[in-house]
């Protein structure tokens, strides 16, 4: 995310800086996404596609699938996005 700036009340321009781990946009990979699988929680759980979130893992450059609070890509690891 770049750095933007805006107007406040006053007409001062502030510089909106972004949160240092908010969640990634997947950039455009040629050919669509990695389908990078289910977690083995969300199998133990037996949650329904319904009931899952999917993920992006900008390491694998994939999206896997699993329960809102997990974090961790089930591939590689990776906690950042």
């Amino acid at each position: 995310m770049s750095d933007r700036k805006t107007s406040n009340a006053s007409g001062d321009a502030e510089k909106v800086t972004a949160f240092p781990h908010s969640r990634s946009r997947p950039s455009g990979t040629p050919g669509g996404f990695r389908d990078l699988g289910i977690t083995p929680l969300a199998r133990q759980l037996g949650l329904t596609p319904e009931q899952m979130n999917g993920h992006w893992c900008k390491r694998c450059r994939g999206i896997w699938f699993g329960y809102t609070l997990e974090v961790e890509c089930p591939v590689c690891g990776n906690r950042d996005g």
